[in-house]
């Protein structure tokens, strides 16, 4: 029985690690990559400098199903202008404290713009538009067919993107630097074309082998573990003098789960 009882708490502890390393290696392999899966390119020009190559274009953190909403009317414009200067009577009070410009958006996509610009470039901040203690500022959208519309979007919804610089003479290695600036400041932004990120899609390719080598991994440790189970429970049943086959066979067993184990350290650390 003492020793079945020693195999027993072998057995225990073998899975105990088993699960640990298999849960470290899990925590270190579903560390995501921070660029987008699609590249958005093109040039930006902001209020701080002039037009520049830009990569990773992201709205909001987005390159699609980017929310922007229909402009006011002139009428309702100048209610909320005059607001700013006189008392207004309780109706007009009460039609500003409705409005919402979210409720009547359009979603946007890169894939179908060819620029956006600032409807009033010079002076945007003169030009913004206060509802309900949020501000918005007009913006131009060019589609790629030509088509031109004019939507409102939050002053400070973020832009980001990086900026690529080659040196004066576009003889180096480019240099990316992260760039993050609010809607307000992007006097113009144009879209030259897009396409996949080959380090994304590297990155996926070695995480769905990561997955089948963990799924193998899995299912050979089971196995292992099963019929180590197995043998330990079958120990009262076999003959004493035979006590030594069965230890070996563990023994062995123990060292196929030893370079189970192995396997998963080695995946932790790659």
């Amino acid at each position: 029985m003492k020793q079945k009882s020693s195999l027993n708490k072998l057995l225990c502890l073998s899975i105990a690690t088993i699960i640990t390393c298999w849960n470290g290696s899990m925590v270190e392999t579903n560390t995501k990559d921070k660029r987008p899966d699609m590249n958005f390119y093109g040039y930006l020009e902001d209020h701080a400098s002039k037009e520049q190559k830009v990569e990773d274009i992201l709205i909001g953190g987005k390159y699609e199903q980017i929310p922007a909403y229909q402009v006011i009317d002139n009428k309702t414009r100048e209610l909320i202008d005059k607001s700013k200067k006189v008392e207004l009577d309780n109706k007009s009070k009460e039609t500003i404290k409705n409005l919402d410009p979210r409720q009547n958006k359009i979603l946007l996509d890169l894939q179908e713009v060819s620029s956006i610009e600032l409807q009033y470039p010079d002076r945007p901040v003169e030009h913004e538009i206060e509802i309900n203690n949020k501000k918005y500022i007009e913006i131009k959208v060019k589609n790629i067919t030509g088509t031109e519309n004019n939507y409102l979007i939050e002053s400070n919804r973020d832009l980001t993107c990086k900026k690529i610089d080659k040196g004066p003479k576009e003889d180096k290695d480019p240099v990316f630097e992260e760039r993050k600036l609010n809607m307000i400041h992007v006097k113009k932004l144009t879209i030259s074309g897009y396409k996949p990120n080959s380090d994304k899609i590297k990155s996926s390719s070695r995480e769905a082998a990561a997955e089948t080598d963990k799924s193998k991994i899995s299912t050979d440790t089971e196995k292992i573990l099963d019929e180590m189970e197995q043998k330990v429970n079958n120990l009262h049943k076999q003959d004493p003098s035979n006590y030594q086959n069965v230890k070996d066979s563990l023994l062995s067993l123990l060292r196929s789960l030893r370079g189970q184990l192995q396997k998963l350290l080695d995946m932790i650390k790659g």
